[in-house]
Formats: C-alpha cells, structure tokens, sequence
C-alpha cells in the first residue's frame, strides 16, 4: 500500500508527512535521527486496518523546519504535533511512536487528553540520571561540514556503530548489541535522514534524552500499548521501577508492528479530514512516481526553471515574478521512487509535460541549465511552452581511463559519500570538474565555503547515479 507525501504549515514552519490510507486518524511518529521513511511498515499496517496513518517528519528531521529555542522538549514537540492536528483537521487522533517518537507521542496524550483516542509507544525511554548525563555530553557531537568532506566519512562510522554499540559513543564490550549489521543501503538511508537534518538532529535527540517518564505517567489516560521488541536496545526499560509490570515485549518488528496497530484500530479517532492543498508546494503524480514542484504564488504567465544534473530546484521568491520549479526525476524531493532515470532526453522530458500537465499548467514559458535547458527546449518544440531559454551546457561524465567509476551509488564503506564531496569542490574549481587542467580553470571561482559545498553533495547523493544519465545528455550536441 503506497502512501502520499504532502506539506503543510504550521505556526510559519514547513512539515513534511505521509498519508496512508483513509479512516480514523493515528499520527505515526519515528525515531531518530530519522525520518518518516522509517515508519512506513507501520504506517502501512494501521492503513490496512481501516486508518488513516499520518508520519510527520518531526521538526528539526527529515524535510520539516526545526523548532524554535536551543532545547526544545518533547512537550514543545507534543504542541507542534497538535498544531500540526490542527491545520489537518483532525479532531482526536491515535498514536504510534518510535523511540524519541515514544516521547513526543507520551507528551502529547498527557497534554491533550481530549484529542488522544489510544497510544501504541514501541521504545518509550525511562532514562536514569547517570544514562542521560552520558547521552547528553557524549552523543550528539556537532555535524559540521569540513572542508575536505571528513565529516561525510565520520557520518557513515556513526550509523554503522549505532547497530554495533549503545550507546554508539562508547564502544566497550559491555555496549555491544546483536543487531546484524545494516546493509549499506539501510546505512546509507539513515546517513540521508541525518544529511537532510544537519546539526538540527541533536535537538530532536535530546529532547527525548530530557524526557522524564516519571513526569508523564500519571497524566496518560488513552488506552495505552507500551511495549518493545526483545532485541530493542530499550528492552532492560520494561523492567524499570516506573514501567514495571506497565510494558510487554515482542519476538520481533512483524509482530509489534501488527500488535500497535491492532491496538490503535480498537480504539479509533475521528475520521481524518482529506489533506488540504497547498498552493505554493507540493508533489504531483507521474505515472506511478511523483515530482516535486514550488511556485512563487505572484499573479501573471509562470516561468517554468529547471535544474541541472546532480542539482535541485531554488525555491523562487515573491519578488521575482510568477516562477515554478520542479525537481526533475529523480533528483531532490522527486529522488523517492525513482529507482531508474527516464530513457533519454524525451523519456525525461515526457515526466515534465506529464507534470505540467498534472499541475493544469499551459501558457508559460521555460528556462533551465544544463539538462533543464535541453528539457525546456525539447518542450518548444513539443509546442508545449510558448518559449524556452537554455543556458549551461554542462560537461557530461568524466573519462572511465583517468577516473574509474565515480558512481554515487552507496558502497559498503561510505566511499560515495566522500567522493560526493570531492566532486562538489572540483566543481568550483574547474569546468569541466573532471577536466583539472589550467586551460578549464574557472576564474575566478566560487567560493569553496564548506558549507556551500556540502549543500551540493547532498544534492548530488539524492540523484546518486540518476545524475550520471542526467549528465549525459548534458553533455550530447544535437
């Protein structure tokens, strides 16, 4: 069962979430440093009993803007999520969360009696004083982008260590868990999540690491299914003075995964409202895929700007006119689903028609760089824009004999992270980044700011490989 991705706005902040199925309404809450990716087994499950299953990314994580403050709380995260009900129309709503999510749910039932129909929390912490002391001083280090992308290689050893040691900061043979290792595409989703986050993911975390479970008990009335799996690293919190004898743990993910949102189905909310449209952002269907679009919301005939390869679109501003963007297959927000680039430059222009046309877009005109241009010139000739502007050609993929493979693809050891970097410096510096003689040297050059560099490595990780196939065609001549 497929979800939709949608945006809303609550309280001026931008919230990324995911609807599956139609119904009562249970908001599905992940853990961190991820996003809601990582709930949607179990947002899939609650849709199959009839629910209408709402993952938020939680402020601060995936694609949702961080709250204000330097220490928000879980009950600063509890009134978000009612802000969020809210804008949603959702009256009284169920609860599923995971971890930190565990947290945020507790607080919301406690804060919001009236609005909670049941809560179903896997992981919920009880934290002792020594345990939280530790986590806060040890384990959330900054994530700050070097100059030479050494973070990107730190980032890769921290998601491999949170599958071997808890807590991850302090790898003793005391620490060491039995979790099978994680594929390296389950590494490299989880190094995305926190890529998407940035520094923001520590506020998330700590939040639930201030969580005080003995402080939201007593205020938690809606039937409540508290439980673990047995291989959780929060399994030992079933057994806690506050949580002895309250909790139950599972043989593993399918049968939690069922119990939850059995639990949540016996005592429903109200009926979950249909998902309000936004008109400055959004995701429109492409065949079975999605592409997502921003518009300016300035009145008069729109511009259609489209990105280059291994690039995303520019949110456009109010000042600059009537402007839609869409981030092309694969790329940024349209990288989900994607597994495979469009089959040449009509394969990839035939998604941004089918957009156009999803989006009741006619009388415009489109401009773009690199492959955007050959797309929006491709769209002339279609007579599907009144006109077109190409700019930037780019410089296609570099030479198999000089460089190997500069794939993007992840690896097992995070090299494609590293080498994402790399790449976003050559860049700045040459034109074409893979032609590092003096004759295609830019001059003068941007600004290699690490944090810039960073930005387009990200951007590059999305399209991985899809940016490859965009940049040959760049790099074709008519």
């Amino acid at each position: 069962m497929s979800g939709s991705r949608h945006f809303a706005v609550v309280e001026g902040r931008e919230v990324l979430y995911r609807r599956f199925g139609e119904g009562p309404a249970v908001f599905v809450l992940h853990g961190s440093p991820q996003a809601s990716r990582a709930v949607i087994a179990v947002a899939e499950a609650c849709a199959a009993r009839g629910l209408c299953a709402i993952a938020p990314d939680t402020p601060g994580a995936g694609m949702s803007d961080p709250l204000p403050g330097e220490r928000p709380t879980s009950a600063d995260y509890g009134r978000h999520l009612r802000g969020l009900a809210d804008v949603l129309g959702l009256k009284r709503v169920g609860l599923y969360g995971f971890h930190t999510g565990a947290a945020t749910a507790c607080a919301f039932a406690g804060l919001f009696p009236d609005r909670t129909a049941a809560v179903a929390l896997e992981g919920l912490p009880a934290w002792t004083e020594d345990e939280r002391a530790d986590f806060t001083a040890n384990y959330l280090p900054s994530f700050q982008p070097s100059w030479d992308g050494s973070h990107m290689a730190w980032l890769w050893a921290r998601m491999e260590e949170q599958v071997l040691f808890f807590p991850w900061s302090s790898p003793t043979p005391g620490a060491r868990m039995r979790y099978p290792v994680t594929p390296k595409e389950g590494v490299h989703a989880n190094c995305m999540d926190l890529l998407d986050a940035g520094d923001a993911y520590r506020a998330v975390y700590q939040a639930a690491f201030d969580f005080r479970l003995a402080d939201w008990l007593p205020r938690l009335v809606a039937p409540a299914l508290i439980a673990t799996t047995e291989f959780d690293v929060l399994r030992a919190h079933l057994d806690r003075p506050e949580m002895e004898g309250l909790g139950r743990a599972f043989a593993g993910l399918p049968e939690i995964q069922a119990a939850c949102a059995d639990h949540l189905a016996a005592h429903p909310g109200a009926a979950a409202s249909p998902a309000p449209v936004l008109t400055d952002r959004g995701f429109v269907a492409v065949g079975a895929e999605a592409l997502a679009w921003r518009a300016s919301g300035a009145p008069g005939q729109p511009v259609l700007r489209l990105h280059a390869a291994g690039d995303l679109s520019t949110p456009p501003t109010p000042d600059e006119g009537p402007v839609i963007t869409l981030d092309l297959p694969g790329h940024g927000l349209s990288a989900e689903g994607w597994k495979a680039p469009p089959t040449g430059l009509e394969g990839w222009t035939d998604a941004v028609a089918a957009a156009l046309d999803g989006l009741g877009l006619r009388e415009l005109t489109a401009e773009g760089e690199g492959i955007g241009g050959r797309i929006a010139l491709a769209l002339h000739r279609r007579n599907r824009v009144m006109a077109a502007r190409a700019t930037g050609p780019g410089g296609g993929p570099p030479p198999e004999a000089d460089f190997g493979s500069v794939s993007l693809t992840p690896e097992w050891d995070g090299a494609h992270l590293v080498r994402a970097c790399r790449i976003a410096r050559w860049e700045r510096l040459y034109a074409p980044w893979h032609d590092r003689t003096p004759a295609r040297a830019r001059a003068p050059f941007d600004t290699l700011d690490p944090v810039s560099i960073h930005a387009r490595a990200v951007s590059l990780l999305k399209a991985h490989d899809r940016w490859l196939a965009a940049a040959r065609i760049e790099a074709q001549t008519d």
